[in-house]
């Protein structure tokens, strides 16, 4: 049988040794770690760049167009204020009292012994409107004074189916010192002075107290 000696046995023994250093492995070990953040850095560097260029390009666009937004926001503000300034006076418009009304039903009651000498009205108020009517006349018949009560009493029942609180009272009434002619006869007259209240709209119901 053949016999082998190695003399080298040393060497190798060394070289083995120097393959399996921790030191060297460590090292081989952090040149990969160091490489693969490099990597990620790099990538990173090259998101970051095309993300500042984006936001370049946006910030210019931006500027371009915002002085379009600024007259486009002034224009609707103005259009703002004329369409409040539209609506209230259309709900002005809508809400307003009419006056005509009223006076054709007063007319209608107005008999032919009476001449109106004075009238007087106004309005408070918005949605429940308060009208007073101050009403001045002179009033004839075989009984002045009675004529002007009824019709007193017609303008008060005229005026109650239509709106709400209605009083109708007098001012004053007393008797004329004048004559005057009426179917050929001479009669006697009374002055008289009579106040009308009366709501119109929707009256606000209070709302009642909470029982303890």
């Amino acid at each position: 049988m053949a016999l082998h000696i190695n003399l080298f046995h040393e060497i190798d023994k060394a070289r083995q040794l120097k393959r399996r250093d921790p030191l060297k492995l460590s090292m081989y070990g952090l040149s990969a770690i160091a490489a693969c953040c490099a990597l990620f850095y790099f990538i990173e560097l090259g998101r970051n760049h095309v993300l500042h260029r984006e936001l370049t390009s946006a910030q210019e666009k931006f500027r371009a167009i915002e002085p379009k937004a600024k007259a486009a926001k002034k224009i609707e503000d103005d259009l703002n204020v004329e369409i409040k300034k539209s609506e209230a006076v259309t709900q002005r418009i809508e809400q307003r009292f009419y006056w005509a009304p009223l006076l054709e039903q007063l007319s209608q009651v107005v008999p032919r012994e009476i001449q109106i000498t004075r009238l007087v009205g106004d309005v408070t108020g918005d949605k429940s409107r308060k009208c007073a009517l101050m009403l001045d006349g002179i009033s004839t018949g075989a009984d002045p004074r009675r004529t002007a009560e009824e019709l007193r009493t017609a303008i008060a029942e005229k005026f109650a189916p239509k709106y709400h609180s209605v009083t109708s009272t007098f001012k004053s009434l007393d008797d004329g010192s004048e004559l005057v002619m009426l179917d050929g006869k001479q009669l006697p007259t009374a002055t008289f002075a009579i106040n009308i209240l009366l709501t119109t709209g929707d009256e606000t119901t209070p709302v009642p107290p909470r029982k303890k």
